[in-house]
């Protein structure tokens, strides 16, 4: 299987049908954290198609680490868990169809050394407070579309700086800029 081709194509197509996915140059960049950081154990919040957690698995499997990815939509689910077994990575890949907000406590006995945030922007806030405690002591978060919907993150900003979370906004590309918390 030639995965980058499959990637190419499942590319090719989101752009054709709107769906909203992360750019191949963001893909390129968070595929590098995966490798720098060693991530293990790795969280992805929203799913669609499929397109990211497979950017993601191709990486992780390489040490046989894992991927635990949540869609809230049950037909995006149903696509990227088809996706994953054409590409091959549904070993690494953890799918789960559901509410993030309702899934993110039921990892009591889990924790991720990275987790990557591109759900719902109103509820960003919701999701990276809900997602502190499963860190791990050292541990780093990506938050996805950063500038280009600041306006619908307007609690995210007022959280981060009641927490004296420090953040760093990385312009990836001139569409996707995504923010970088790190402890």
């Amino acid at each position: 299987m030639d995965r980058e081709k499959f990637l190419k194509n499942l590319k090719k197509y989101w752009l054709e049908n709107e769906i909203p996915n992360i750019s191949e140059t963001n893909a390129r960049f968070l595929r590098d954290l995966i490798k720098i950081w060693k991530v293990k154990n790795m969280l992805e919040i929203w799913t669609a198609n499929g397109f990211s957690a497979i950017n993601f698995a191709i990486e992780l499997e390489k040490n046989n680490w894992k991927l635990t990815t949540i869609e809230f939509s049950e037909n995006s689910h149903s696509i990227a868990k088809k996706n994953f077994l054409k590409a091959e990575v549904s070993e690494t890949i953890t799918a789960i169809w559901w509410n993030a907000l309702d899934e993110i406590p039921k990892f009591e006995d889990e924790s991720f050394d990275f987790i990557f945030i591109d759900g719902m922007k109103r509820r960003t806030v919701d999701f990276l407070r809900l997602s502190l405690p499963k860190l791990k002591k050292w541990w780093f978060i990506i938050l996805d579309d950063v500038i280009k919907f600041k306006q619908k993150m307007i609690w995210l900003y007022e959280f981060l700086e009641e927490k004296q979370i420090i953040f760093n906004v990385i312009p990836i590309d001139s569409d996707d800029w995504v923010m970088m918390i790190l402890k």
